[in-house]
């Protein structure tokens, strides 16, 4: 529908009349339902002798939007274009103002004299408006109701809708002119000229013609020739949307138009510009041409138009690439530690240098692998940190202990290497080089240890280990290889491989699930108890200890706070989740806290990032309370100067390290061998030949100790020597002559491969004569040991299955077949993504996103998946999404709980089949790509693993490592999540998407009700799957939706997040019948007819069935584990109809 020029209209089933009006009029409505979708009105006004439209006011699903020439309101608020909210979007182009709405409404308005309004078909029969009723049958319902004929006047006045106190007088009259007959008729040429070919055929030009003689004559009087021009472009417009094409029929005497920069104005081109930032934007646009300025196609190259600097047309090879917010002109490079890149044409090309890994093990708990995976492990024993598994160059081994009252509270005491020449290095607040105490700095052959402030200690050797410990304020330690160790360690530290998949390998030779099972198979120590599963989080137990917390630990997420300089390079995501746990949890609140903030300060600086000043306003204690003549520095790169350096060279000197701070000897003094003085009353107690300071907890033989002033002070009666249960025996250390093992060498069968490091002899129940412990108390031959997996035991010869591989017990190791697995990319909830290769990250945009395409740099593919989150919720969350997926030449629209097909070419075999599996909707490509959608907001696409390393979009790169996977549309890797999101929107107008909010903060009071609902994640009845796929993830990803959720479809979000665990424990064999009358219920007996009993729900689906669409029961890929309803066909229906939700027999299909 339309309106344009000296009063025209068009309706929606083509009439075309005029009328004069200028009150405010109902332009099209919705009308004849229980609920208006939308609600448009306009107003026109006469300026200089010419009629334009001076407002549109549009209501759409409740959001009023105010469209007047300059400005655009939502909501009686004034907004910046382009718009994207609420699922209504505004853009500008040259010529129009164009706004779409999701339920299916389009109008472009020219901000002068031209409406076009463009509805979904969903909508006929249903409107009201100067429009009319969009039956289908002109003239009918319009100016002929109920038998009665009715003028176009009188018509148009029954739309008026006047304002609470305006009174606009109705128009009386049509004018009419009289036209002189000799009058040079333009319009009869112009309109059937050769520009209009085409459209002639499309849209009758009749009406048209007459519309244009009557503004002829009119403006033989009112002197404005204008409005033949706007009957032109009108005709042009209609004949576009029709599908046609017209040319240019405009020249320099004939209503010209001119252009900004260099763009050449045209008739009909693509809406959807190639730009800079999205130089293949029109390959897959949708929409009709549309007039406008666009850039030139240039004569040998393309011209795109320069998104980025906002200059105009240029070939896509001058166009800048952004990295980090910076611009970058084609042909220059940014370089750093690892890698350089070169901008060219708009993207980079990147090369990696093979850089050192980087190991650390924070705040007690937290662990990061050299492959950058992060776990939080609350052990209780002595463990492997890494080791070199193929040459046995060295071992670095941890002792992690509870150091306070909960079990998640644990602290590194120590860190010991020991290198193959059988020297050891144990490090606490002292260093023990083959159990001497020695003082630093030191130096000996392969090994040189020294401290570069009163924080740290480095220590370097000549093999290519290189430890830095931190001391103040909680010992914290961090290793870095050298890359000839590529592919050959193990321990916690995983395999250095740059494959975060499989860094939970174990020994045997099985990846394990889970953080708390893989910990436990480094275990150097059979007497150690194995970790529990812990689900409290440590701020839920204190209100106090959470504000605090969440007060300075929101330091490191505040971008104008001291550490935003830092943001583009480290995420402060994870440090700041470390933060908040470690911060509720210490009993000593203060040190924990500058701990995990000094994390994040050294990251930065190993990034060289300097962040000065940090230390201002938070943690400022430790600038001031250096020992006498030593004072506080931000940033130390080199060693201490010492009196010992004076007399002879100090090799500390060459070593170089991350800047570190700390206190250090300043202008011209010299660090002597006592380096401080403390009074009596900070005096560490010792124990055992460790200091112990002030405040700290110990556990001792079923004691537990506290050092105050000086001495430990011990609560609880020290354990009776025990009574070794048969077959065991004691083994007491007090009656053996020293440098014999004990009870710690006890081998069982989890740590048989481990060899035994004894740093002293402990007493304790021992196996006889060369058994090993089974774990439950009992002795058994070493051949009789299981293997273990996701901490069950299996006996020799038992088979289990690990993603698509069967793995085989075979002395105590697994032996599994090598097939390749698809990957799996899973997107739901509000704008939860985990890609191909397992990186976790949460982007809401409310734009179009490229989700996954192998078009990626220069190749030229075959599929492309495309999706949109529809919002619902004051908040913007997601409550449902659209899918495209385009494969070859054709299109699938997965939205509104159905698929539709648009074919765009001339192609015989289809490329996909689509099939309907409990509550998902399956469709699977002959290319290898499967897409299985739960009609809502929950996307799981699987790929064939041909197609590693070669796609592209929000879903990664499938290569393997997640290092990698925010790559942008312009091949750069970033680190921030909007730059990598906002970079693969499909259209460049729509807004960027900006910080992703806490939806709990921003609605506290729903706070409680969603930890209270998604608890059920935690709960005994996903027991069965805890240790199979680590459940903190999906708890927390679950309350963030729960919480969002506050207008409507709250049970949706909460039920979307429970089922995307139950999907990933089902992937692992695990099968979970969670959903309960109460809790999310899937109603299946609505399909059964009444009186049968077909119908039922299945947890964990149904193998392939046989349906009218696939007769033969076969799939090309089974797909375990998708739940819903499922019919149990009879023999004599044994056909299922998916259209018609019924058991049927052949015939009927």
């Amino acid at each position: 529908c339309s309106t344009w020029g000296n009063f025209h209209f068009k309706t929606f089933d083509g009439d075309i009349f005029a009328f004069p009006g200028l009150c405010n009029y109902v332009f099209a409505s919705h009308c004849n339902t229980p609920y208006e979708d939308f609600n448009i009105q306009i107003r026109r006004k006469v300026v200089a002798n010419a009629p334009t439209i001076s407002r549109i006011t549009m209501k759409l699903e409740g959001v009023v939007a105010e469209l007047t020439m300059g400005a655009v309101m939502i909501n009686s608020n004034r907004v910046q274009l382009p718009y994207s909210q609420y699922g209504i979007t505004i853009e500008k182009s040259s010529i129009y103002l164009k706004v779409v709405s999701k339920i299916g409404v389009v109008l472009l308005w020219n901000e002068e004299d031209s409406i076009l309004l463009e509805l979904n078909e969903k909508y006929a029969n249903q409107t009201c408006g100067l429009c009319g009723d969009f039956n289908g049958f002109p003239i009918y319902n319009e100016f002929i109701s109920n038998n009665i004929r009715m003028t176009a006047l009188q018509f148009g006045n029954l739309q008026k809708m006047d304002g609470p106190t305006e009174h606009c007088e109705d128009s009386i009259s049509t004018p009419i002119y009289n036209c002189p007959d000799n009058i040079d008729d333009i319009c009869q040429k112009t309109l059937t000229s050769s520009a209009f070919a085409e459209c002639n055929d499309l849209v009758d030009v009749r009406e048209y013609i007459k519309a244009c003689q009557d503004d002829l004559c009119r403006s033989e009087e009112s002197q404005n020739a204008s409005c033949i021009c706007d009957t032109f472009a009108e005709y042009s417009r209609q004949c576009a949307h029709a599908g046609g094409h017209p040319l240019n029929w405009r020249t320099s005497k004939l209503c010209s138009k001119k252009c900004p920069y260099n763009m050449q104005y045209e008739e009909c081109n693509t809406p959807c510009a190639d730009t800079c930032t999205n130089p293949e934007r029109s390959q897959f646009c949708e929409e009709h041409c549309i007039d406008g300025c666009f850039c030139p196609p240039g004569k040998f190259l393309r011209t795109v138009f320069d998104d980025i600097n906002n200059s105009g047309c240029i070939p896509q090879q001058q166009c800048s690439c952004i990295y980090n917010g910076i611009t970058y002109a084609t042909g220059t490079s940014f370089s750093e530690p690892c890698r350089t890149c070169t901008c060219n044409g708009g993207q980079w090309s990147c090369q990696d240098k093979s850089c050192p890994g980087t190991c650390s093990v924070e705040g007690g708990s937290h662990i990061s692998t050299y492959d950058k995976k992060r776990y939080d492990q609350h052990g209780d024993c002595i463990y492997v940190l890494s080791k070199d598994c193929k040459a046995e160059t060295f071992t670095i081994l941890v002792e992690l202990r509870k150091c306070g009252l909960t079990d998640t509270e644990t602290c590194l005491k120590t860190v010991t290497l020991n290198m193959n020449k059988g020297q050891t290095v144990r490090m606490q607040k002292n260093v023990f080089v083959n159990s001497i105490y020695t003082q630093l700095p030191m130096s000996a052959a392969n090994v040189t240890m020294f401290k570069p402030s009163s924080f740290f200690m480095i220590m370097q050797t000549s093999f290519g280990v290189h430890l830095e410990i931190q001391f103040t304020p909680m010992m914290q330690v961090y290793v870095r290889l050298d890359t000839i160790f590529k592919e050959q360690t193990c321990g916690l530290c995983g395999n250095f491989n740059n494959i975060q998949a499989d860094d939970f390998e174990a020994m045997s030779g099985i990846i394990e699930g889970t953080a708390r099972a893989f910990a436990n198979t480094w275990k150097t120590q059979g007497s150690c108890p194995n970790i529990q599963q812990s689900f409290e989080h440590p701020c839920a137990l204190s209100i106090d200890n959470e504000k605090y917390a969440q007060h300075w630990c929101g330091l490191l997420t505040d971008s104008t706070g001291p550490f935003g300089g830092c943001h583009h390079a480290v995420d402060p995501k994870d440090y700041h989740k470390n933060c908040m746990f470690d911060t509720c949890n210490c009993e000593n609140s203060e040190d924990c806290l500058c701990a995990a903030l000094s994390s994040y300060v050294r990251a930065c600086a190993e990034k060289g990032i300097q962040l000065q000043g940090w230390r201002t306003d938070v943690c400022s204690k430790y600038t001031t309370s250096c020992p006498k003549s030593l004072s506080y520095s931000y940033t130390i790169s080199s060693c201490q100067p010492t009196c010992r350096s004076l007399s002879e060279p100090d090799v500390t000197c060459n070593i170089k390290f991350v800047p570190v701070d700390g206190c250090t000897c300043v202008n011209g003094t010299y660090m002597d061998e006592s380096g401080k003085c403390v009074p009596a009353n900070e005096c560490p107690c010792y124990y055992r030949g460790t200091p112990i300071p002030f405040g700290e907890v110990v556990h001792e033989n079923g004691r537990v100790c506290t050092c105050i002033q000086g001495r430990l002070n011990c609560i609880g009666a020290p354990n009776p020597i025990p009574v070794c249960e048969s077959p065991m025996v004691y083994f007491d250390c007090r009656n053996i002559t020293a440098g014999k093992i004990g009870a710690e060498c006890q081998k069982s069968c989890q740590t048989l491969d481990m060899q035994c490091y004894s740093s002293q002899c402990m007493s304790g129940c021992v196996c006889p004569n060369g058994l090993v412990s089974d774990g439950n108390g009992g002795c058994i031959p070493e051949e009789e040991c299981p293997c273990i997996h996701n901490e069950a035991m299996y006996q020799p010869g038992e088979k289990i299955n690990a993603g698509c591989n069967t793995c085989v017990c075979k002395n105590r190791k697994w032996e599994c077949t090598k097939n390749q697995c698809l990957g799996t990319c899973a997107v739901y909830g509000d704008g939860h993504y985990n890609t191909f290769d397992d990186k976790r990250f949460i982007f809401n945009g409310n734009c179009e996103y490229t989700l996954v395409q192998d078009h990626c740099g220069t190749a030229n593919g075959t599929f492309r998946v495309v999706t949109e989150n529809i919002p619902c919720g004051n908040t913007g969350t997601t409550c449902s999404k659209s899918i495209k997926v385009f494969l070859e030449s054709y299109e699938l629209i997965l939205g509104e709980e159905h698929v539709n097909v648009i074919k765009r070419g001339q192609n015989d075999q289809v490329p996909y089949t689509v099939r309907y599996m409990g509550i998902y909707l399956v469709i699977e490509t002959t290319s290898g790509l499967i897409l299985m959608w739960d009609k809502k907001t929950s996307i799981f696409i699987k790929l064939s693993p041909d197609f590693k390393g070669q796609i592209c979009g929000l879903c990664g790169n499938y290569d393997g490592n997640s290092i990698n996977d925010f790559t942008t549309r312009s091949q750069s890797v970033v680190e921030n999540v909007l730059e990598f999101g906002n970079s693969w929107k499909v259209s460049s107008t729509c807004p960027d998407a900006f910080s992703v909010k806490d939806s709990c903060s921003t609605n506290p009071y729903r706070k409680s009700w969603s930890e209270k609902q998604c608890s059920i994640i935690n709960s005994n009845v996903f027991a069965a799957c805890h240790s199979q796929v680590e459940p903190a993830k999906y708890y927390q990803a679950c309350v963030t939706d729960a919480c969002a959720c506050d207008t409507g479809g709250d049970c949706d979000c909460f039920c979307t997040a429970v089922a995307a665990y139950a999907q990933a424990c089902s992937e692992v064999g695990v099968c979970i019948a969670w959903r309960s009358p109460s809790i999310c219920p899937l109603f299946c007996d609505y399909y059964n007819q009444q009186g049968e009993c077909e119908w039922h729900y299945k947890p964990c689906g149904a193998s392939c069935m046989k349906t009218c669409r696939n007769p033969s029961g076969k799939c090309l890929n089974d797909l375990p584990g998708l739940e819903g309803c499922y019919p149990n066909c009879p023999p004599d229906k044994p056909y299922f109809h998916e259209d018609q939700m019924k058991c049927v027999n052949l015939c009927d299909c």
